[in-house]
């Protein structure tokens, strides 16, 4: 980013050379003879001076260029490195700010059985122990959230509208903005490689049991899902803790070398993440 001697400069470089060597080539060229002649010239001296006087402004010239170019190429670090130092400056807060909303997770103590769950534990317990009124198919069921996920693929659609999810709102809003905070940050500044590391370092302080409640989350916040499928947020996830044998085995299938990420081009990916959510592609 913002090389100081890029391609702008070493044409212009050429074109310098270039008018350096048309100015040595003067005398041949204005000369009858096709060669320096100084007998009728007059003094020496004074030739050479006149041919050399433009060489030398041309050379002064473009020294005063060069110091310019220097100088407007490292302006133009500056600003990038300032850009850089504020936007992850907000990254590391917002990111904080994630981990304050995550220790501060709580789901009181539920008769003599349950005890109090804090913090990351909460999602382990949403998912497999903390029971629900749960709609799988016409009826409405008491149970865990993987054992509905497993009986009904469609339970997927309606995850967040479940009670035992709805104290996760804030937790799963101010996360989703972090990732959004980053997909939307100038391309200039953050590059497109650059934006999957921070991704990636974001990703890297979620739990087991957070990547799999963020992976039945997307399928009702899909522009959640998008962003998962664009940054690969689901490569740490333990495809063995999904709810269904089916979804175990088709993204036991999608990690593997022989499914290509072509092979999900035309499918319905309503109930499906494509296979850039588990593995980065830099085209996705």
């Amino acid at each position: 980013m913002n090389k100081t001697f890029d391609k702008f400069f070493w044409w212009s470089f050429a074109g310098f050379i270039l008018l350096v060597a048309l100015v040595c080539l003067l005398p041949s060229i204005l000369t009858e003879k096709g060669e320096p002649d100084f007998s009728d010239k007059g003094q020496i001296g004074d030739t050479i001076g006149g041919i050399m006087g433009p060489f030398v402004a041309i050379i002064a010239a473009w020294l005063t260029f060069i110091a310019f170019w220097v100088q407007f190429k490292a302006n133009n670090q500056q600003r990038h490195d300032i850009a850089i130092e504020r936007f992850e400056s907000k990254l590391f807060e917002m990111m904080h700010i994630q981990q304050e909303i995550t220790t501060g997770l709580l789901i009181e103590q539920i008769g003599s059985d349950v005890k109090p769950q804090r913090g990351r534990d909460v999602f382990q317990f949403v998912y497999e122990t903390g029971q629900d009124m749960i709609r799988i198919g016409n009826e409405k069921r008491k149970c865990t959230l993987k054992e509905a996920l497993s009986i009904d693929d469609s339970v997927k659609m309606s995850v967040s509208s479940m009670k035992n999810m709805w104290f996760l709102d804030h937790y799963f809003r101010h996360l989703y903005r972090i990732f959004k905070f980053i997909d939307e940050s100038d391309d200039r500044i953050i590059d497109k490689v650059k934006k999957y590391e921070y991704t990636s370092i974001v990703r890297a302080t979620l739990s087991q049991y957070e990547l799999v409640m963020l992976f039945y989350n997307g399928f009702y916040h899909k522009k959640f899902k998008t962003l998962a499928e664009k940054y690969a947020l689901m490569n740490n996830l333990r495809i063995g803790l999904l709810a269904s044998d089916e979804d175990i085995n088709l993204y036991g299938r999608k990690i593997s070398e022989q499914y290509s990420f072509e092979d999900d081009r035309g499918k319905n990916m309503n109930l499906e993440y494509k296979k850039s959510a588990f593995v980065y592609s830099a085209i996705s």
